[in-house]
């Protein structure tokens, strides 16, 4: 299944670059029992869980870092930064979404990837009068297929530029 993910993520970007950044393609993900989208553009990839290092006196969001063949990759859990309960990590659904921020790459740990899904505009509602726990600026509509709705995320809002760059500097300071 993650193999078969994982071709629909590497056909998705092939696609988006031969057609310029269109954003209706989602990489859609579970996480605390609801499901939530980032634009594919930002997906480099998506792996299994693996090792995280822990890094001391760094917010409880940041899990770490890992080594992806030689580069070493910050890693957050985004259901402790959206202040959703944490979960258990399952060693066969749980992922990190390889995501390319401001020139940063970053991992984010999500309870399970499902998809790529494509949304016509029609099916995507931007304007959100919402009381959630997730902070209103990072979501940035909601997409609506088959009776469900999921949650769209910016992923680069989700995270502030103090934050990246903190995230930027703890590897070389643990080291």
């Amino acid at each position: 299944m993650k193999n078969d993910l994982q071709m629909q993520v590497a056909l998705g970007r092939e696609e988006l670059n031969k057609n310029g950044a269109k954003k209706n393609k989602y990489l859609i993900f579970d996480l605390a029992e609801e499901k939530y989208g980032i634009p594919l553009f930002s997906v480099k990839e998506v792996i299994g869980l693996v090792s995280i290092v822990s890094v001391p006196h760094v917010p409880p969001f940041f899990k770490g870092i890992i080594n992806l063949r030689g580069k070493i990759i910050s890693v957050i859990d985004l259901r402790l930064k959206l202040s959703l309960p944490s979960g258990q990590y399952l060693p066969k659904k749980t992922c990190i979404i390889i995501t390319e921020i401001d020139g940063f790459t970053l991992g984010v740990v999500v309870d399970d990837v499902i998809e790529v899904a494509n949304y016509d505009t029609a099916q995507i509602e931007n304007n959100l009068d919402i009381q959630s726990k997730i902070a209103k600026e990072f979501i940035t509509g909601v997409a609506k297929k088959d009776k469900g709705l999921t949650l769209l995320l910016n992923i680069g809002q989700t995270l502030n530029i103090d934050e990246l760059k903190l995230l930027k500097e703890q590897p070389t300071s643990a080291s």
